[in-house]
């Protein structure tokens, strides 16, 4: 009886520490994504969880997260600017109207930044992250 405690007060320690450490990572992960789109102006449109001008960017992660071109995508439109993309799908799916309809082209940020800044994003955990039905 006191081995079957014992493991399974272990057990508890271990789930407890491996989400401790992923809430430590995550936190790490939203501070190199405010670091990288503090420097090029994006947070002054989005945010990471709450809607600014544009949708934050966890509900841009649960849209591309596991999209085989998600990272293409999304450069693209960092780079070469994007017109509408969330007007229909962000009140339909996710419940929030973004008040700009067009990001501009992103010429200030180099190509491997934004890559980065992409990658870092869609690591973001949208388990939160609430779709309408």
């Amino acid at each position: 009886m006191k081995k079957l405690l014992a493991g399974l007060i272990s057990l508890g320690l271990i789930f407890s520490i491996s989400a401790n450490a992923g809430s430590k990572n995550q936190k790490e992960i939203e501070k190199q994504i405010i670091q990288i789109a503090g420097k090029y102006g994006c947070l002054t449109c989005h945010d990471i969880d709450k809607p600014k001008n544009s949708v934050p960017f966890r509900v841009i992660a649960k849209e591309y997260q596991g999209k085989p071109d998600a990272v293409k995508s999304l450069v693209t439109s960092i780079k070469y600017a994007s017109f509408a993309k969330w007007q229909k799908i962000g009140p339909e799916k996710y419940g929030m109207k973004p008040r700009a309809i067009y990001m501009p082209r992103q010429r200030s940020i180099p190509v491997e930044e934004a890559e980065k800044v992409v990658k870092l994003i869609l690591s973001l955990d949208t388990s939160k992250v609430k779709v309408k039905k």
